[in-house]
């Protein structure tokens, strides 16, 4: 009786350890944002793995605005020390405010990191077309000229930027169906497209500044 030998398959080498920028203290990452990135760590509706199992740390608030998140910018991301932020914000601003505004919000937050020697990286704002607490408000016109000018100065700045919005929009400028909890916030399929945007850019950003 002959025993058939069972057929070896080769598997990819592990990926070696992330090294690290031994100047920094804290998380791996911190996440910066409104309810878009607070939800990304909630059971049932994100991947809270994503953050507990890499050491990213999640300081998205529901509701707020590029101005709340200025406000607590150096408590949540500077005194934290992270080797790197990633910044999402905007969503709750467009109806309210200009996007001249935001923007330089956003440049403000990214300004104060990068005194305190933390790597950025900048996030667009998701696709919407529809604001349900807003009724007549037309979110596709501002969201894709907001991540323009976003794209524009981060490109001009060398700051990564994660394209988040062309991964999750439709024919309509809104959420995909398939990635959508509402019109507004993504549900777990969506966030595991934006994984797939940001993990390889945090490597790339990670990775550089370790070796300066």
């Amino acid at each position: 009786m002959s025993c058939k030998k069972t057929p070896t398959v080769d598997l990819p080498p592990p990926e070696p350890p992330l090294v690290l920028d031994t100047r920094h203290k804290g998380p791996v990452a911190v996440f910066i944002g409104d309810s878009i990135t607070w939800q990304w760590e909630r059971q049932g509706v994100g991947h809270p793995a994503f953050f507990s199992s890499n050491n990213y740390v999640n300081k998205g608030i529901s509701g707020n605005k590029t101005s709340d998140m200025l406000a607590r910018f150096k408590a949540d991301v500077v005194d934290l020390d992270p080797h790197c932020v990633v910044i999402e914000g905007g969503t709750n601003d467009i109806a309210a405010t200009t996007l001249a505004s935001i923007l330089e919000r956003l440049k403000s937050m990214a300004k104060m990191a990068q005194d305190a020697g933390i790597p950025v990286i900048i996030g667009s704002v998701p696709p919407s077309n529809s604001f349900p607490k807003v009724p007549g408000f037309r979110p596709q016109d501002s969201i894709p000229v907001l991540n323009g000018m976003i794209k524009t100065w981060a490109d001009q700045a060398g700051i990564p930027y994660a394209d988040y919005y062309s991964v999750l929009v439709d024919d309509e400028q809104g959420l995909k169906k398939e990635y959508q909890k509402d019109s507004i916030h993504p549900n777990a399929a969506g966030y595991t497209e934006m994984e797939k945007v940001i993990t390889p850019i945090l490597k790339k950003v990670l990775e550089e500044n370790a070796k300066k």
